[in-house]
């Protein structure tokens, strides 16, 4: 199966896959040295060369291998920039022959007397042209471009979806290789693998975070089971305790009433001397402290101050109305007081 038999969004996922993979494996290559790529089996000198002049005009070369690479879409093709002589400013500098050792140095002093541009602003190159025959002087060409005028090279390359591996001074025609303003591991690539560096070591150190997270969570997940596995039978266990001391309380608290409360009998022999002789009880019904006596007396009066003089009982009070009785000579009551609360035994 190819990708063109995949239906169109298969087929464009699978194209976008295929360039990530190879726009990443040639940001990989940058960052070796160029020694190394030879050995890999790669080309030290990339063959396609990229020229670009004022305007942001491109020029592509007539090379087969970059027309190739840009008809088939194919992307991370390694390519170098030439810049036009244009973007570039040369000038020839006299110094002593001494100088040649800390050439490089010398001229980086030298820049901003000859551009209005600060040092770091400006990437150079020199070539030696000419040294004097008596040996104490020499002639050297500067080649000075813009850091802006590289960067946006180095845009227009990778937006195009290569690879900027080198830029030289364009339509070199002195001897040697042309003059190189900028190379792969250069200061500024430093600083974007540096970055992207940083960036993949975020990510991983936020995936071992987040793996101790997950196995923290699963450590404070396996100690509560365990503990909650340990106090489930200790919690039924105190919970049926609770239950066995309420039904003591309750036992207690009831034994408890009924040891404040006055005895039957008590009550009992308590309303024998409570009614006089002369009287009689027809109903007795003691609920709690509660006590309810009905009967005939000849005075059913006299009944209110003998409870309320009782050492036992309180608070009496007629229920209904006193009547005469049938036979004439009495008096019906029916009378209600309580039991005083804590009774003496």
């Amino acid at each position: 199966m190819t990708i063109a038999s995949l239906s169109p969004p298969a087929a464009g996922l699978g194209r976008l896959l295929r360039h990530a993979v190879a726009w990443w494996l040639a940001e990989l290559t940058q960052m070796l040295p160029r020694r190394w790529v030879g050995l890999l089996g790669g080309n030290e000198t990339p063959d396609a060369v990229l020229k670009i002049g004022a305007g942001d005009a491109i020029l592509w070369s007539s090379e087969a291998a970059l027309q190739s690479a840009i008809r088939s879409g194919r992307r991370g093709d390694a390519v170098t920039i030439g810049l036009d002589r244009t973007l570039i400013f040369e000038t020839g500098i006299d110094l002593p022959l001494s100088a040649e050792r800390s050439l490089r140095q010398i001229l980086q002093h030298q820049i901003e007397r000859l551009v209005p541009l600060d040092a770091a602003e400006t990437r150079f190159e020199y070539r030696v042209e000419h040294r004097a025959a008596d040996g104490k002087t020499m002639t050297v060409r500067l080649f000075i471009a813009k850091l802006a005028t590289i960067e946006r090279a180095l845009r227009v390359a990778r937006d195009a979806g290569l690879t900027p591996r080198l830029i030289v001074v364009g339509d070199w025609q002195g001897e040697g290789a042309p003059p190189v303003l900028w190379q792969a591991g250069g200061p500024a690539d430093t600083r974007r693998s540096l970055r992207r560096s940083l960036e993949i070591g975020a990510l991983v150190l936020a995936a071992v975070a987040y793996g101790l997270y997950v196995h923290r969570l699963d450590q404070i997940r396996d100690g509560l089971e365990a503990r909650l596995a340990t106090a489930t039978p200790a919690a039924a266990a105190i919970r049926s305790l609770g239950e066995e001391i309420g039904r003591i309380d309750a036992a207690a608290a009831f034994f408890e009433r009924r040891r404040k409360e006055a005895a039957p009998l008590r009550v009992v022999d308590a309303l024998t001397k409570l009614v006089p002789t002369d009287s009689w009880v027809t109903r007795l019904e003691v609920r709690g402290r509660a006590v309810e006596i009905t009967g005939y007396s000849p005075r059913a009066s006299d009944l209110v101050s003998r409870v309320e003089s009782s050492a036992l009982f309180e608070k009496p009070q007629f229920r209904s109305p006193i009547t005469l009785a049938p036979d004439g000579k009495s008096e019906r009551f029916d009378l209600t007081f309580e039991i005083r609360p804590g009774p003496a035994p």
